[in-house]
This record gives C-alpha cells, structure tokens and sequence, in this order.
C-alpha cells in the first residue's frame, strides 16, 4: 500500500540537511572551483554527485559515486560463502 502523501508539504535545507515533514532526507554539500560547482549529496539512495557552470543551467546530476555498505550481512567465517582459508581441518 502505498505511503498516505501529507495535506502541507514542508521541505527546508538547514546546515547542508534537507528536512522535509518526514524527517532528514539527505546531506548536501557544494563547492565552486573556477567557472565549476560540484556538489556531493549523502541519502538513502547513497553518494550521489553533480557537475554545474552556475548561471547557465547547463549540469550532469545523479552521477553515482558509491552504494552504502550493506551492514546487515556479518564478516563472520560462519556467514561467509567461502571456505575459511585458515582451517586446521587439512
């Protein structure tokens, strides 16, 4: 069932964190290095960055950079697929 949408929308930045009423969304961060802006933006999706010349509209966004960690899955030997290589069973 999909997710009831609220009657006001409310969605502010504040400190590089975007709240919307439903919480912190994501974390931004931009620089301006010559006639370029870069922008690195953290949420659920992962790092995500964009590439901008401020004033023209000209930009490349959603370039992915990485996933988050999965750290529902253990290290653990008894987790792992693989066979522990440091076994004194040989």
């Amino acid at each position: 069932m999909a997710k009831k949408r609220s009657a006001i929308n409310f969605r502010k930045t504040i400190g590089g964190f975007d709240i919307t009423e439903n919480g912190v969304q994501s974390f931004g961060k931009s620089v301006k290095l010559g006639p370029f802006q870069f922008t690195l933006n953290a949420g659920r999706s992962g790092i995500l960055g964009s590439v901008a010349i401020p004033g023209t509209g000209v930009s490349k966004r959603r370039i992915k950079l990485c996933d988050w960690p999965d750290l529902r899955t253990s290290d653990l030997p008894e987790h792992n697929r693989k066979p522990d290589m440091w076994s004194d069973d040989e």
